[in-house]
């Protein structure tokens, strides 16, 4: 989700310091991660575990009877609790449930109906207050699904009686709860319930997309993928729709998760009909644009392990931790990446490369970290030279008459020549 993105920046000594990559356990799929540190997830979908870097992998809870767990692993801020779905032993059917890691004890939330097939649990806030997820209420008909404790169990419905919904992530106060609905065709759609009341999200042509994956703490900002474009998207009260694609029309990807301050977006990239850590991982800022997540790695200096960053799946509220599940020597891995900051704000600008945004570009581009810009040469995938220009005012480049398609662009400053690689649309 390799070496695709060459818009790589680099930090201060300090910050590379301290550093690190850990490779969390073979098979360990880390889902999501605390401010704290504190990763979690599951192995072979058998087992719930959670590592930091004291003690390492440690089982939380299995699940029993042969079957395989369901929904997604979550941590809370702070690392007090854990949410998963686990067997309920009295009712014998997979339960949304909350784990206390100080007494190491799961409490199960509970069913739609004492008939149904059970429920799942796919996200938690930020102060485990409240878990949302799936609940069956008849055959493979399903409903999204929002837990309080002074609420207990609410149904979230469907807005299409004959098809099935499902919640994946909630802003912290509870308002705003983010997952898909299908439609009667077999279609997916994101939306997100606002006070209980659903709406879809919509691209600027007024066309639906694909899944909402997670939400900001003030429900402002939700990414996810889109089924359509074959991609990831970012969407927001203030910018509206933005898609984020990979280079290659045969790739697709998705977001997975967003930093709390809404300026900080992971995801994947991978070919199409290829297995989930065939791919590439992504960091993707409004100012950066999309950057590889393992060259962005090799850019702060430290040892990938030889692990590659496939399947990055969360990443902590402040933006300085990103876990997910990786391949490594014929086997696959999860992973925990310990940031010296949160990319939108922490970057050194006198340390970095050159970079461009935004990309992928529309007409106008602008060139940062650029000291004194001698020369401009942008070059299409055939290599051959289209634009030249020694003249940059404000670092702002127009391509509007570029055609569709992936670019090149040479940009020589203050003596050193650096390649950037980008899209026109």
């Amino acid at each position: 989700m390799r070496k695709i993105y060459s818009t790589i920046l680099l930090v201060g000594s300090l910050a590379i310091a301290n550093a690190q990559v850990f490779n969390a356990g073979e098979f360990a799929a880390m889902s999501d991660v605390s401010n704290t540190g504190v990763a979690v997830g599951n192995v072979m979908n058998m087992y719930h575990v959670m590592w930091n870097e004291g003690d390492g992998l440690v089982t939380i809870g299995e699940i029993s009877g042969g079957e395989q767990i369901s929904g997604t692993t979550s941590i809370s801020n702070d690392a007090k609790y854990i949410s998963g779905t686990m067997i309920n032993p009295e009712s014998g059917k997979s339960e949304m449930s909350r784990y206390e890691t100080s007494s190491r004890t799961w409490s199960y939330l509970g069913l739609l109906g004492e008939d149904t097939d059970g429920t799942s649990a796919w996200g938690m806030t930020s102060d485990e207050s409240a878990v949302v997820g799936l609940g069956f209420i008849s055959g493979w008909k399903a409903h999204a699904i929002k837990w309080t404790q002074a609420t207990g169990l609410v149904d979230l419905g469907s807005t299409v009686p004959t098809a099935s919904s499902r919640a994946n992530a909630i802003s912290a106060d509870g308002s705003v709860v983010v997952g898909w609905q299908d439609d009667d065709y077999g279609d997916r759609f994101a939306v997100y319930w606002k006070n209980n009341v659903q709406n879809f999200i919509q691209k600027d042509n007024n066309s639906f997309t694909g899944e909402g994956q997670a939400v900001t703490p003030d429900g402002s900002t939700i990414v996810g993928n889109s089924e359509e474009e074959e991609g990831a998207f970012v969407w927001n009260v203030t910018d509206g729709y933005t898609s984020i694609k990979h280079p290659d029309p045969m790739y697709v990807g998705g977001a997975s998760d967003v930093s709390d301050d809404g300026k900080t977006v992971i995801g994947y990239f991978r070919p199409w009909g290829a297995p989930a850590t065939a791919g590439e991982g992504f960091i993707w800022t409004k100012e950066t644009g999309t950057l590889n997540l393992n060259e962005y790695v090799a850019s702060l200096g430290y040892d990938d392990l030889g692990i590659t960053f496939a399947l990055p799946l969360g990443i902590s509220p402040d933006g300085k931790y990103i876990v997910g599940l990786g391949a490594s020597d014929n086997s696959i891995s999860g992973f925990v990446i310990k940031l010296p900051g949160n990319l939108a704000t922490g970057v050194v600008q006198n340390k970095a490369k050159v970079a461009i945004y935004p990309n992928p570009v529309k007409n106008e581009v602008t060139i940062v970290n650029a000291d004194k810009i001698t020369n401009v040469e942008v070059y299409n995938v055939a290599g051959q030279r289209i634009l030249s220009s020694k003249i940059v005012k404000n670092n702002q480049l127009n391509l509007s008459g570029l055609s569709k398609g992936t670019y090149l662009l040479k940009v020589e400053n203050a003596g050193k020549t650096e390649t950037i690689k980008f899209i026109k649309e």
